[in-house]
């Protein structure tokens, strides 16, 4: 298994079908029907997180940094490719589990027509949650008669809004972690019931001796902007593998 991020379409976020950018009246008879169904991330291992997260995240998920250029962190959520052990048949996320701000920000997306303007509201149009006709379904309208935006929208916005300032100071993060070059490719063995090993691979985790030897300027960074105590949950989170491995085999 790969702890990379979520598959998608080619160019897309993960989760996303088909984004667009909300506009009157374009999409003025666009709604977003009652309930909450996570099935759309049911086979993500692993879930984006920001860092404002990790202090919840932690409790239920160990915590890796990506592969790729600019080392987003990720919360491990399965110990197979496809397969998201806190997903349920029926779209539930398992109770008392934190559910990650990505998931649940979910059909909602920022989006920004061009280089530092605001971030306007788009929405995946390919969402099972999503309704073509909210009068029709009984869905919570997106726009008024007028073409301002409901609660439901402004609500929408203010999380991806919100959302968007947390992911810019997790990618500061991340690339500090390069800069100090703290990250080293791992993997984990997890012993499995029946005495059997699994190799996990394809993420990163802070090299503990690399971080404890930090000194000076860089030292002084770190503990200014709160990433010394980010580490500090990315590490003890790793603990969370075992808890990972009785949730896949709850029998055993």
């Amino acid at each position: 298994m790969s702890a990379g991020t979520p598959a998608s379409a080619p160019g897309l976020p993960p989760f996303y079908g088909s984004p667009a950018l909300l506009r009157f009246p374009d999409h003025r008879m666009i709604g977003l029907r009652d309930g909450i169904d996570y099935g759309f991330a049911r086979a993500a291992a692993a879930i984006p997180l920001v860092t404002s997260e990790f202090v919840h995240a932690q409790r239920s998920y160990p915590l890796v940094f990506s592969t790729d250029e600019g080392a987003a962190p990720l919360a491990v959520t399965g110990l197979t490719t496809g397969e998201n052990l806190f997903v349920g048949p029926e779209g539930a996320w398992t109770a008392g589990d934190y559910v990650p701000s990505y998931v649940r920000r979910h059909p909602f997306i920022g989006m920004t027509p061009g280089e530092g303007e605001a971030i306007l509201l788009g929405l995946d149009l390919s969402a099972a949650q999503v309704s073509t006709d909210a009068a029709r379904d009984g869905a919570r309208a997106l726009f008024e008669e007028d073409g301002s935006a409901t609660d439901t929208a402004k609500a929408a916005i203010a999380f991806c809004e919100a959302y968007a300032i947390e992911h810019e100071r997790s990618r500061e993060f991340g690339a500090a972690l390069e800069a100090a070059n703290l990250l080293t490719a791992r993997e984990a063995r997890v012993t499995l019931p029946d005495g059997s090993e699994k190799l996990i691979q394809g993420f990163r985790l802070v090299d503990e001796a690399a971080f404890r030897a930090l000194s000076g300027a860089t030292l002084e960074t770190f503990h200014a902007r709160g990433w010394s105590d980010l580490i500090v949950l990315h590490l003890a989170s790793q603990h969370a593998w075992r808890a990972l491995v009785g949730r896949a085999f709850p029998a055993a």
